[in-house]
């Protein structure tokens, strides 16, 4: 009995011990996970912030069919879920699976292959084989689920590697899934733009099982609709997408939806670059296509067959002519953070701002539309406004003027201001207080649309002159301060304020709100000497002393 009470407890530690032992590790793992999952988590994020895309899942969800498939093109594969119906000797459904070797188990048959034959074609193989095992019956062939086969996508896309994706995806689907093409930040005219670092008209679909090479045109798919530029996915093939080519480009011009320039690509020809224009517009006039060469000849052609398979070279450009347009007279461009930038015809003095935005797909989610600038080049006012103001210091000559000496600061800051540039606030609805849709566009101008707010320029009598963020809501004093404060010949109170909005020149006051794009002029206070301050002071002690003397008289009385 001692014996036993000695072990008793022996055996309770040693239990208590492996329990310890269990939990610790339980948890262990538990932590290990939620850990990998966090670092996971904090990759995505960097990732996020670095590429602005979010990171891709590994694998590809469920097959979406755009219509039924086609049984006399789809072609069967390993991994394909497929139906057997048996209609006799009795009815019988009957799942089956294509195998690895690409071959499906047929009741009374055996293995049948179907790799590489079209649905239609492997129907009609696989009754064949069942009749022949049972001298009758039939049987059909339904697709229930496609198979996911692996693609790798290779070279200018944001993230290469291999992703499963069902069979019935095509080629913009794969490029789509690894990050879509490869794009750089690049800051151009003062705003950030993305640029693409990848051909749209030269990808290569290497076939996984022959080895054979097939040239994908995106871009033709994408600007004009040919279905044939965007084919299926084949299996295990490897798309690979190379750089894009700086200047070797082919124009269309004139009457077509998507006037532009565009990468050649091997074998393009008029008809081609008619389909990367987007086809003709309702004016086009057939009897006015012709070809400019590289090196200036120019060809008439007309829409016959042989006009359209004409090759077109690099530097070559094709023009289709139209008809009058009795209604539009002008054209502007528009650039920056909007759906569709590029050029547009108005009809002068006519066509407004919001009329515009409405034809380009409206403003971007990261646009700063209180910052847009409306470029105008072509305005005899911009001269005559520009002379006017350079003669304005002129106008007073006395000495120390302080109107005079803030004008000749501010003439020099208007020969260096763009008179023909104007900053609108497009965030305001129509009705509501600076709704700058309703301003009227000319032949020319030139709409830009930035992602990031324009500055305050803070210039004068101030300790770091210059442009500082603007800020809403912000004050004189806040803009001050940003540019180091006034020094000490600075005269606050009569700061001058440049509108960007049209030019004008308004005394600061807190009610006046500054904008974007604005100038902030800080004059220089008059100067006086010793004399003039005793002057000053005395004639304000004359005044006081008057003023004390006829209420003393007033009271007397």
């Amino acid at each position: 009995m001692k014996a036993t009470s000695k072990r008793s407890p022996r055996v309770q530690v040693a239990a208590l011990s492996w329990l310890g032992l269990l939990i610790f590790g339980i948890a262990s793992g538990w932590a290990q996970e939620t850990s990998q999952s966090s670092n996971t988590s904090l990759k995505s994020d960097i990732l996020k912030r670095m590429s602005g895309q979010s990171v891709l899942p590994t694998e590809f969800g469920q097959a979406v069919y755009e219509g039924a498939v086609d049984r006399n093109s789809y072609r069967v594969g390993p991994g394909d879920k497929l139906i057997l119906q048996i209609w006799s000797p009795t009815y019988e459904e009957t799942p089956a699976v294509v195998s690895g070797d690409g071959r499906v188990a047929v009741p009374f048959a055996g293995p049948v292959e179907v790799t590489g034959k079209t649905l239609a074609e492997a129907e009609e193989l696989i009754s064949a084989e069942f009749q022949s095992a049972l001298r009758r019956g039939r049987v059909s062939v339904t697709l229930f689920e496609p198979r996911k086969t692996r693609i790798h996508v290779t070279g200018a896309v944001t993230f290469p590697g291999t992703y499963p994706m069902p069979a019935t995806s095509r080629v913009a689907d794969a490029v789509d899934f690894a990050g879509g093409l490869k794009s750089v930040l690049e800051f151009r005219a003062g705003d950030s733009v993305m640029v693409p670092m990848a051909s749209m008209r030269r990808i290569e679909m290497r076939n996984g099982q022959t080895g054979a090479v097939s040239v994908v045109d995106l871009q033709r798919f994408f600007q004009g609709g040919d279905i044939t530029g965007n084919p299926y996915i084949l299996d295990g093939a490897v798309i690979f997408v190379p750089p894009a080519q700086s200047g070797v480009q082919v124009g269309i011009f004139g009457e077509v939806r998507n006037p532009g320039l565009y990468e050649h690509a091997q074998g393009d020809n008029v008809e081609t670059l008619l389909a990367l224009g987007g086809g003709l517009t309702e004016l086009a006039d057939s009897s006015m296509l012709s070809i400019e060469r590289g090196n200036g000849e120019v060809e008439s052609l007309n829409f016959s067959a042989s006009s359209l398979a004409m090759p077109v070279h690099v530097g070559d450009r094709v023009y289709v002519g139209g008809k009058p347009r009795s209604n539009i007279t002008g054209s502007v461009t528009i650039s920056g953070q909007v759906s569709h930038p590029g050029g547009y015809t108005i009809v002068p003095g006519k066509t407004t701002v919001a009329e515009l935005l409405n034809k380009c797909g409206g403003l971007l989610e990261d646009a700063a539309s209180q910052s847009a600038r409306l470029i105008r080049k072509s305005d005899d006012r911009v001269v005559n406004e520009r002379r006017r103001v350079a003669a304005n210091p002129l106008k007073t000559m006395v000495k120390d003027d302080p109107i005079m000496l803030a004008d000749l600061e501010m003439s020099a800051e208007f020969s260096r201001w763009d008179y023909g540039t104007v900053v609108l606030d497009l965030s305001a609805s129509e009705g509501e207080s600076g709704f700058s849709g309703n301003v009227v566009l000319q032949d020319g101008d030139h709409l830009e649309v930035p992602s990031q707010p324009l500055g305050v320029r803070v210039l004068g009598y101030v300790n770091n002159a210059g442009e500082v963020p603007w800020q809403e809501g912000a004050t004189l004093n806040h803009y001050i301060a940003q540019a180091g404060g006034k020094n000490s010949a600075g005269w606050k109170g009569r700061t001058v304020v440049l509108k960007a909005r049209n030019g004008s020149q308004l005394r600061y006051t807190r009610k006046l709100s500054i904008d974007p794009g604005d100038v902030l002029f800080v004059p220089q206070r008059p100067r006086t000497t010793g004399w003039e301050r005793i002057k000053d002071v005395i004639q304000v002690a004359a005044q006081a002393a008057t003023i004390v003397l006829v209420l003393d008289t007033a009271t007397k009385k």
